[in-house]
């Protein structure tokens, strides 16, 4: 067998370890590939990070918080940190298993939304679980200790979590439940009100949606709850105020004015204008330049 002080192998066994950086938001700590005796156990013990463990073939069980899970191929189970687990491989098919251990400031934020907690410790893979074993093989791949590995072997790590979160979503869209999003309405209103500001004249609700990344169904309804406007309102308000500083600021034509703020046609462009200030574009303006005028004399 070859031994390194942070890299193993045999036959039936590789092993890769580094030290936790508690400050990162997340860094590998162990990973590695092993087919079980029947006779392997680990425990009772207590980790001091999170050891996330994908079954690829046999069985085997899990003791953890005074409950025991049978396991077997395509399945995940997860050992949390502090809490004891006792886990052993099935006398008759032992498993065969890939795992990532991990530590950092936001280790349980993304195994809660990969649906795994302290207490749902286990789920299914619901993909071929080989796609999580081609991830470790190229961190184990890449054990030499150079900083251009340790930056890939952390790329790799996001993979598998990032894989872990989208394969959980997707069974949920398959089962039918409400529509999965990772992060709270306010950051998606925000994302939406930035990229209307750099995109306002050419841009639809639904491109909005798209480069989110979420329904266009969705993004109606946390504007609605959040600004008590429709996107689409918000989109036309914002287009019009742009216009309104245009023709305060600048000299440039009221046509000019309109393709600025996306409105290919004057007529339309005045139209909308005036249903929103109660002035023509022309008038408007020209109503500004008198009040303006009258303060200077003032």
């Amino acid at each position: 067998m070859e031994v390194a002080e942070n890299y193993r192998i045999d036959a039936n066994f590789r092993w890769l370890g580094s030290e936790i950086k508690a400050n990162e938001e997340l860094c590998l700590t162990v990973c590695g590939i092993e087919r079980c005796t029947p006779d392997k156990f680990f425990g009772p013990s207590v980790r001091e990070d999170y050891h996330v463990h994908f079954i690829l073939h046999g069985k085997g069980t899990l003791e953890i918080g005074g409950k025991s899970y049978k396991l077997q191929r395509g399945q995940i189970f997860v050992i949390p940190p502090d809490v004891e687990t006792y886990y052993y491989s099935d006398p008759e098919d032992p498993w065969h298993y890939t795992w990532v251990s991990f530590g950092g400031t936001r280790e349980g934020y993304f195994l809660e939304k990969a649906g795994i907690t302290a207490e749902n410790p286990v789920r299914d893979t619901y993909i071929e679980p080989e796609r999580f074993l081609e991830l470790t093989e190229k961190i184990l791949n890449h054990h030499e200790l150079t900083v251009a590995n340790e930056l890939l072997r952390t790329s790799l790590l996001y993979e598998i979590i990032a894989l872990l979160v989208e394969s959980q979503n997707q069974q949920k869209s398959k089962e039918g439940e409400e529509e999965v999003y990772d992060y709270s309405p306010d950051v998606y209103v925000n994302t939406a009100i930035e990229y209307i500001g750099e995109h306002y004249p050419h841009t639809k609700v639904s491109e909005i949606a798209s480069y989110i990344g979420i329904s266009r169904y969705y993004l109606t309804h946390i504007f609605k709850e959040k600004l008590h406007v429709s996107p689409q309102e918000f989109l036309l308000n914002y287009r019009m105020e742009q216009a309104n500083r245009l023709l305060r600021t600048t000299g440039l034509s009221v046509q000019a004015v309109s393709e600025k703020v996306g409105y290919e046609n004057p007529l339309t462009f005045s139209k909308t204008f005036k249903n929103k200030f109660g002035l023509s574009p022309k008038k408007y303006r020209e109503k500004m330049k008198r009040e303006e005028q009258e303060h200077h004399i003032k």
